[in-house]
């Protein structure tokens, strides 16, 4: 009788036990995130946000929640009404997109007018840039810029029987060819030819065109075997990557901006075009290989921003 008194108390302090563990695995779960960073929906949003969602992680063991928002107004609103504490975004677009100031090429002129232009948004705080420039480029193929001797956009205008293709969007923005055509005085004897993204790197690498547009950071700049045209006169808008934070929460989490001070100079062009293509053309799980990169980082040790 004694014993079996002692076997059900035994049964029922395990059964609280157990009770309370999982109460307490339900609190977790339900507790909402000391820090939610937000991301639009390509690949390297989505990287430098995994990037800077560990870097708090790793620094202050804060419950780090990630949204992957979409678009550059979403996001931006999201940061206004407290929605997401941070998000990735770019010197360019938030002085074209944000502010509504005409673009500027150089990263460090832009950079200081978002900064001059953020003193209108007191609860937001502009973080130091990672390195990299993801700006528009004109590209060739490797051998056929050599074949040519193109290195700069300057010597396109050597060769104008070259057929050139660009997305629909960069035949028609100011920062793409109309203002680019006019800015180095380049004139080809067909227009531009309109072609989808995907068709557009499968053209020039079939021959089909012989320039086409990109983004200076695109991994399939690498796939294709294209070179990035140098813009010698500096007409291309300045795209810096940096994060901005809501300001109550850098000062609630003083070492979360300072885990992302440590990423300043950290991600240049060709590391940013790494990262993406281990995603895009490596099928990586983006956790691991934001995870990858910091482990490879010294931390503690900030390079100084461009």
């Amino acid at each position: 009788m004694e014993s079996e008194k002692k076997h059900l108390l035994i049964g029922g302090i395990g059964a609280i036990v157990v009770l309370l563990l999982s109460i307490g695995a339900l609190w977790l779960l339900a507790r909402p995130a000391d820090l939610v960073i937000g991301s639009k929906n390509f690949t390297e949003s989505r990287v430098l946000a995994e990037i800077m969602a560990q870097a708090a992680e790793r620094r202050t063991g804060l419950r780090v929640e990630r949204r992957e928002l979409g678009s550059t107004g979403l996001c931006w609103d999201a940061l206004g009404k407290d929605a997401i504490h941070a998000y990735p975004e770019y010197t360019g677009t938030l002085l074209t997109d944000i502010l509504k100031q005409p673009s500027v090429s150089d990263p460090l002129a832009a950079l200081e007018l978002v900064r001059t232009g953020l003193a209108d948004h007191p609860d937001l705080l502009l973080g130091k840039p990672f390195g990299l420039n993801d700006t528009y480029v004109l590209a060739m193929r490797g051998d056929e810029a050599k074949r040519l001797g193109v290195t700069r956009i300057t010597d396109l205008a050597q060769h104008p029987d070259l057929v050139a293709g660009f997305t629909s969007e960069f035949n028609q923005r100011p920062d793409g060819w109309p203002g680019l055509s006019k800015h180095y005085a380049l004139k080809l004897d067909r227009p531009p030819v309109d072609l989808s993204p995907g068709h557009m790197y499968q053209a020039v690498r079939d021959g089909q065109v012989a320039v086409i547009s990109a983004f200076s950071t695109d991994a399939r700049l690498r796939q294709f075997s294209l070179v990035a045209l140098v813009d010698d006169r500096r007409f291309f808008p300045a795209y810096e990557a940096l994060p901005v934070m809501r300001r109550d929460c850098a000062e609630r989490h003083p070492a979360v901006s300072l885990a992302w001070a440590e990423l300043a100079g950290q991600i240049d062009d060709a590391t940013m075009t790494d990262l993406n293509q281990r995603v895009d053309l490596g099928g990586e799980a983006i956790v691991r290989v934001a995870a990858s990169f910091l482990d490879r980082i010294k931390p503690g040790v900030a390079r100084p921003a461009p």
